[in-house]
């Protein structure tokens, strides 16, 4: 389906979509400033007002990704006419697959693998001696027991490549161990691959950050550092995220090296980075190097602190153009999302007095009335909506919080049998 459109940056396609609470800003973004297409697995909804055209396509297919491109652009387009992008966890390898075929700038499909597969990254990352995380790869619980005894206790266990730390587990013992081996050897996340196998790793203490960077031609340039809340432990379930214009902590430099070698050794090259790091004892510690923008709309809380809308530098580097990410503001913005108590179905959730509290920049609500919610680790990501505040630093971010919070009634209707209660939610 096509419309006409007046804006002339170029065409730009974006594959996949993600939910409304987490990618509408993007999509917004975007639609200011170029002719913007999407490649979708389904027919759009509210996406449907950003776009220019769009069509439906199979996204774990990297041929049928990029006819679907071809038939948006035309078959025979100019080169730099257009452009692809993908924010999208599950179709981040396919999308590169289909990028090569199309010869437009991209993440390369080697690159892809090694960053959606945590073993690759591993592996990598300890053959070129870059603060190695001590792992091991077991695909049976007495594996899993065995690796636990060897790397020492506490451990962590983790699916091999799903995303959300979906299925992800402190472990203290070996009781604990055969349950966080089942509950990650079980886990699964839409179309994401399962079955390759379970990470065991040793326990990386101390603060846990993510650093988004913008990738031009191999050269890196760190953006935003953003302060990770967890939550539900022993799972490691993010509650919230904070980010600040300026990062001048002493671990700032050590971190940057890090993630601009890790950048190196799994040869990402182009687009715009999600990577999670542990502030370790014995130093910083990658975890994950996302080859995509951040979820959990840090790049909308980064472009609120900063000035710099990361959406849009994506959308840069995918037209093989570097983008300015020169900070505009100064300021602190941090998002929260609200859970409820209990597992039960969502109610309509009323935002209005979160909305009226100063420093509150944005609220969304993200569960549906009559959704079901289960806390973790029994669902994915059972939120009832999110709350941003904006203020000169994080405890005036804490305070617009907390008051903003303590408005919205979280009350859920039960389901049948027994409340379950688990963890401390924000």
């Amino acid at each position: 389906m096509t419309a006409p459109s007046t804006r002339s940056a170029g065409r730009l396609v974006v594959v996949g979509s993600g939910g409304r609470a987490y990618r509408e800003y993007s999509f917004r973004s975007l639609h200011e400033d170029y002719t913007l297409s999407a490649v979708l697995p389904a027919e759009p909804t509210w996406q449907r007002r950003y776009l220019d055209s769009y069509t439906v396509a199979d996204l774990s297919d990297p041929v049928a990704i990029a006819d679907a491109v071809l038939h948006l652009v035309g078959p025979d387009p100019e080169p730099g006419s257009f452009a692809v992008l993908t924010w999208d966890e599950t179709a981040v390898e396919a999308t590169a697959e289909a990028a090569a075929k199309l010869g437009v700038p991209h993440l390369s499909p080697e690159a892809a693998r090694h960053c959606r597969d945590k073993y690759a990254t591993r592996s990598l990352m300890a053959e070129a001696g870059l603060a190695a995380v001590g792992h091991r790869l077991v695909t049976t619980v007495d594996e899993a027991l065995a690796a636990a005894a060897d790397l020492g206790y506490p451990v962590v266990l983790k699916p091999r490549a799903l995303a959300g730390s979906i299925g992800v587990t402190r472990a203290d013992d070996e009781g604990e161990v055969r349950a966080a081996f089942a509950l990650a050897d079980g886990a699964a996340f839409a179309t994401l691959p399962t079955g390759h196998g379970v990470l065991v790793e040793e326990y990386l203490d101390g603060d846990e950050i993510s650093v988004d960077s913008a990738v031009h031609d191999g050269a890196v340039d760190v953006v935003h550092v953003a302060r990770k809340r967890l939550g539900f432990a022993p799972y490691f379930e993010e509650v919230g995220h904070l980010v600040a214009a300026r990062c001048d902590e002493e671990w700032a430099g050590r971190v940057s090296d890090l993630v601009v070698a890790a950048h190196r050794v799994l040869g990402v090259t182009t687009g715009v980075t999600h990577a999670e790091v542990r502030l370790t004892s014995r130093g910083p510690r990658l975890i994950e190097l996302n080859a995509r923008l951040g979820g959990d709309l840090i790049p909308f809380i980064s472009a609120l602190a900063s000035g710099v809308d990361l959406v849009k530098a994506a959308a840069e580097l995918a037209f093989g153009r570097r983008p300015d990410t020169t900070p505009t503001r100064q300021d602190t913005a941090e998002i929260r999302f609200l859970y409820p108590a209990v597992d039960g179905r969502a109610r309509p959730l009323d935002l209005s007095g979160a909305d009226a509290t100063d420093g509150i920049a944005h609220t969304v609500v993200i569960a549906e009335p009559g959704e079901r919610l289960l806390l973790p680790p029994r669902q994915a990501i059972p939120r009832l909506a999110a709350l941003v505040a904006v203020a000169a630093d994080e405890t005036a971010c804490a305070d617009a919080l907390d008051r903003a919070a303590g408005t919205v009634d979280r009350a859920v209707d039960p389901l049948p049998g027994p409340a379950v209660v688990l963890g401390a939610a924000a």
